[in-house]
């Protein structure tokens, strides 16, 4: 349950707030949103999630007027209101509140909603267990927006079958997980699709891809097939959430394994800018 709830500029506790009814995202997920980890105020990557914000304000045209500044003070506010010592903080944007149209409405400024939520961090050496399920999802993934209808029921699927994520998969080739992405390391390179639309450009992705790069563990930026998958010598998931973490069995076959001293050098590598940044 989030400690803190704000919308547009009532705060309070969220069981005792409302939405209304004509916000867009309510009856469209006519939004985007962003959410990370916080300990107290200090927000891990914000910089980074500030720019996948913007970026899908700016494909789904929604006119929001708070600046950086201005919406780091509002985040801000609200994790000094929680505070908690670990948290999600969660924050959306969605067009108007407006009649029902498709088209966008004349009138309406952009609704803007934060949450912050107690987290308790899995361990690093905690792995995952993946299940696979097609990928019906729109060709628009790049855009974080509301619209996670086909990620709800993937993750459902993972949870009825004992899994902790399900993995997307394209025509033979995989895409990335239904909240997180997903990449392999095979022959000491990383491997992961590339950023186009069928993925969402992870914050966490592009940290360890830069620690690979920095390490000079080669990447290939190219879609792998889910033979390479279950074959590869780790399988590896990231997400703000999550940060960096390795797959144990994928639909229930044991995977990976196999580079374990590469694996255990990036995930130091990515604690140590974890670490560093949130003592900064």
């Amino acid at each position: 349950m989030p400690a803190i709830g704000w919308y547009n500029g009532m705060l309070g506790k969220p069981a005792e707030m409302s939405v209304p009814m004509n916000d867009r995202a309510v009856y469209f997920g006519d939004g985007c949103y962003e959410a990370c980890v916080a300990f107290g105020t200090r927000v891990f990557a914000l910089d980074a999630h500030f720019d996948r914000f913007y970026n899908s304000l700016r494909a789904l045209e929604i006119p929001f007027s708070e600046d950086r500044a201005a919406l780091k003070a509002i985040l801000t506010g609200c994790l000094q209101a929680a505070d908690e010592p670990c948290a999600v903080l969660y924050w959306q944007a969605s067009r108007a509140t407006a009649p029902r149209t498709h088209a966008f409405p004349g009138s309406g400024e952009p609704n803007l909603l934060v949450t912050v939520t107690p987290k308790t961090l899995l361990p690093p050496e905690r792995t995952l267990r993946l299940v696979t399920t097609e990928d019906v999802r729109y060709a628009m993934c790049n855009v974080k927006t509301l619209n996670l209808i086909p990620n709800i029921l993937a993750n459902e699927h993972a949870k009825r079958s004992g899994a902790d994520e399900a993995v997307f998969v394209r025509s033979g080739f995989v895409t990335e997980g239904s909240h997180t992405n997903v990449h392999i390391l095979q022959d000491g390179a990383l491997i992961t699709h590339p950023t186009d639309n069928r993925i969402l450009p992870g914050v966490t992705r592009r940290i360890l891809l830069d620690l690979c790069r920095e390490n000079g563990v080669p990447v290939a930026e190219r879609p792998f097939t889910t033979k390479e998958l279950t074959n590869a010598d780790e399988v590896l998931i990231t997400s703000s959430t999550l940060g960096v973490r390795r797959a144990e069995t994928v639909d229930g076959v044991p995977v990976g394994g196999r580079a374990e001293t590469l694996y255990k050098r990036l995930l130091t590598a990515y604690g140590e800018v974890f670490s560093r940044e949130m003592r900064a």
